[in-house]
């Protein structure tokens, strides 16, 4: 738990620093928070092991184009992460991936991704509605459908 709390202070000031380098022009920057543990999961991996949890950090780099860049961190995760994505669905509902977020297969602890994607029509249905969207991430062999769930806007415990 004290790594991913320094893997999180270490998000945090890594976001900070980059939204104090934007233009004074641009409008200011967003940041959106999806705190993850497997109670929030749906299906076989739901509550498989109240160690294993993790936060998504999105930071909104460009309004006008809906640029946004991501970093994931996790501990305890049983199994090989193989993907996470943003999907459409309110709280123990499964839905619809809307937003894949790629990374390398692998990690279990620590970052185990960071990217960028530019989907203005997702940030907007995100900014208009963020308890209808979650993320999550996959193991395997033993989580394929998710291990970890978090909803935008509940910044968990």
């Amino acid at each position: 738990m004290r790594r991913l709390g320094i893997a999180f202070s270490t998000v945090v000031l890594m976001f900070g620093v980059m939204a104090g380098t934007a233009a004074g022009d641009q409008p200011a920057a967003s940041t959106f928070i999806a705190v993850l543990n497997s109670d929030n999961e749906t299906g076989v991996c739901a509550g498989i092991s109240n160690s294993a949890r993790g936060v998504a950090v999105f930071h909104v780099t460009d309004e006008a184009t809906g640029t946004v860049e991501w970093i994931l961190v996790a501990n305890n995760l049983p199994g090989t992460t193989f993907a996470a994505h943003i999907h459409r669905g309110q709280p123990g509902v499964a839905g619809p991936v809307v937003q894949p977020l790629t990374f390398p297969a692998g990690n279990e602890n620590g970052v185990i991704g960071t990217g960028a994607f530019t989907n203005a029509a997702l940030l907007a249905a995100i900014r208009a509605d963020p308890g209808n969207y979650y993320v999550n991430v996959h193991t395997t062999p033993n989580c394929p459908g998710g291990v970890i769930r978090g909803q935008f806007g509940d910044h968990g415990p």
